[in-house]
């Protein structure tokens, strides 16, 4: 039978690695949805104010994963770094907690950038008349 502090270890590697899939899945979605907008904008005569919008939420939603995987990272080092038991072990917890936030803050900017692009793309899309989108030959 294991440990429970073998138990511990493996649960926190695995949710490390569901972290890490969490940002890699928004930076994806976020990516994924300013090619979809950058298909629309390419067949739209007039009107593409919305979209154009849209499509910089969505790379900003992008760019804001480099931070998250960035603080993410400096979170695991530190909480690895304040598992040996140095005098200063304390003030690198505390350390990691701030980083943690961080990495929380960035994932959450990077979230609602893809939320605000997916509303103005679909209010963009929406107020176009049709003949915009599906041009007859």
């Amino acid at each position: 039978m294991a440990s429970a502090g073998s138990q511990a270890n493996w649960h926190w590697a695995e949710g490390i690695k569901f972290a890490l899939e969490g940002v890699k899945l928004l930076f994806l979605l976020n990516g994924a949805a300013s090619i979809s907008v950058l298909t629309f904008i390419g067949h739209i005569e007039s009107g593409i104010g919305q979209l154009i919008i849209s499509l910089i939420a969505f790379a900003l939603g992008a760019a804001l994963t480099i931070p998250a995987m960035i603080f993410a990272y400096l979170t695991q080092l530190n909480y690895g770094n304040a598992t040996y038991g140095s005098p200063q072990s304390h003030t690198i917890w505390e350390t990691a907690a701030k980083l943690h936030n961080c990495a929380y803050v960035f994932v959450g900017l990077a979230f609602l950038c893809f939320l605000a692009g997916t509303v103005l793309a679909a209010f963009g899309l929406w107020h176009l008349p049709s003949s915009s989108v599906c041009p007859t030959p």
